[in-house]
């Protein structure tokens, strides 16, 4: 009896936790939250979203908006002003929902991140594709000796036009053709590869009283540095996917920021994943609490993820030394973005891609709240250590660099460069150097060596020996690699004993 009493009083007190907390029997929230009403607009909404668009709003359920009262019209509503607004059943909405309606709200939010370079890396990448000659095109179709406007005949075009998704798709007229130009499709693999997350310029392709289509190279791509219709730049849900926009998403490493930060040329997600911080995260991270507003270490998460570190707040016992923010780069002393160079943050310098954004902090300031973020963990001398070891690689990854640079410079000069040279020289930059000084600070010893500095050293020298020498001599590559000439003649005295032409 005391058992089936015992199991008569939980399941009578789970009733009860489900039926106040608003959950059915099916395990979705009610629509109507605790203590909380809607809006007639969002009311009206619900009415017909509930059923043809349910997985959205019931995601939504779960989010704060929701148990706050801030519903559908709230985040979509908008005016004539915008390129991208039209008339839904009464209403003027638009399905883009930009940091300028989250501004309603969030206004310091969206201030701080309009000032981070993320807000600004769709824009930085444009500058750079225009400043190149094109989309990454230039750099492909240099290597085949294609011109871009080179037709490509679709083989497959009927496929293509008669399958019943096409009356959906904003389909741009330069690519309603079965032989379209070779820079026009290549603009698609840059654009959902580069673009999906640096941000592209959401482009209107039509547009009626009652629906807009866009491009679909410019959208539903969600980049950090997207460049909306109504002239904001930035997205929220690059980092916060709609729609219940959840903290845990932002803040797990394989989550929001795994999306983009990862690959050849910034595999930070990778290295997080083989560092120590990355195995307490994969084996414990179900048990941590990552949805509180500002996470503690040691009460809310036992080690730190991208968002934790970079954006997290920063504590000292019970005392908030540094909120959270929404500038992920307010720990980072390096600029080690550009592939070409590296350089020490300094607040208010220009971007060297586009000088119109400044960098909003200094990087020897943002020290300081790195120091303070690792030692709410370690002590300062281990935080010190691992921090110095990896200001100390700095100059010897940019001297690698600055040799490739200096080498097809000399190739152009004497006129023997290949685009194959860009290329190479690219790819020592942006995925050797680069993801190299990236591992310093992220403590993957794989990515520290093997995929590291070793990886640095020996594409630079195979470059040398295989097809620089060859061009410009071998006391040119001397200057690089010592063992060259000496290499030289001992292949000629084999080659002269072998009668070997």
């Amino acid at each position: 009896m005391k058992g089936l009493k015992f199991l008569c009083v939980c399941g009578f007190m789970l009733a009860f936790v489900l039926s106040t907390s608003g959950i059915c029997e099916q395990g979705v929230k009610d629509t109507n939250p605790p203590y909380k009403t809607f809006s007639e607009a969002t009311t009206e909404c619900l009415e017909c979203h509930n059923d043809v668009s349910s997985f959205v709003v019931n995601d939504w359920k779960r989010s704060k908006h929701y148990y706050n009262g801030v519903g559908c019209y709230e985040c979509h509503k908008t005016d004539e002003s915008n390129p991208a607004a039209y008339e839904h059943n009464g209403y003027t909405i638009s399905t883009l929902v930009t940091p300028n309606q989250c501004a309603s709200c969030h206004s310091g939010i969206v201030k701080e991140y309009q000032a981070s370079i993320h807000s600004h890396s769709g824009l930085i990448a444009q500058r750079a594709e225009a400043s190149a000659g094109g989309n990454f095109s230039v750099i492909i179709l240099s290597m085949l000796g294609w011109e871009p406007d080179k037709i490509i005949h679709q083989k497959f075009w009927k496929d293509v036009v008669n399958d019943p998704i096409w009356p959906y798709a904003g389909v741009p007229k330069e690519l309603q053709t079965e032989n379209p130009k070779i820079k026009d499709v290549v603009k698609i693999f840059a654009n959902y590869g580069c673009y999906s997350c640096h941000g592209t310029v959401i482009n209107v392709l039509k547009k009626t009283k009652e629906k807009v289509v866009f491009d679909f190279r410019t959208w539903p791509m969600s980049g950090a540095g997207t460049v909306n219709p109504d002239g904001s730049i930035g997205s929220c849900k690059a980092c916060h996917p709609f729609h219940s926009f959840s903290l845990r998403v932002a803040r797990v490493g394989r989550g929001a920021c795994g999306r983009c930060h990862e690959s050849e040329d910034h595999p930070n997600y990778e290295m997080y994943g083989k560092s120590m911080h990355g195995a307490a995260f994969l084996s414990q991270a179900h048990e941590w609490n990552l949805d509180s507003p500002a996470v503690k270490a040691g009460r809310d998460y036992f080690a730190p993820t991208c968002a934790t570190c970079h954006m997290g707040a920063v504590y000292q016992g019970d005392q908030m030394l540094y909120p959270p923010t929404h500038n992920p780069a307010a720990i980072c002393k390096w600029k080690l973005g550009m592939w070409k160079l590296t350089f020490v943050r300094k607040a208010g310098e220009p971007h060297p891609a586009l000088p119109s954004v400044k960098y909003p902090t200094n990087g020897i300031e943002n020290r300081k709240r790195a120091l303070a973020m690792c030692t709410q963990c370690h002590t300062k001398q281990w935080s010190a250590n691992a921090l110095v070891s990896g200001d100390l690689t700095m100059s010897t990854l940019d001297n690698f660099r600055t040799i490739a640079l200096k080498i097809e410079d000399d190739l152009k000069a004497k006129g023997l460069n290949t685009p194959l040279d860009r290329k190479t020289v690219r790819d020592i930059g942006a995925m050797a150097v680069r993801p190299t000084e990236i591992s310093m600070f992220h403590y993957a010893p794989g990515y520290v060596w093997w995929e590291g500095v070793y990886k640095v050293a020996f594409e630079l020298t195979e470059w040398l020996e295989n097809s620089v020498a060859p061009r410009l001599g071998d006391d040119y590559v001397a200057q690089y690699i010592s063992w060259i000439k000496e290499h030289k003649e001992k292949v000629d005295e084999y080659r002269n004993k072998m009668h070997i032409k």
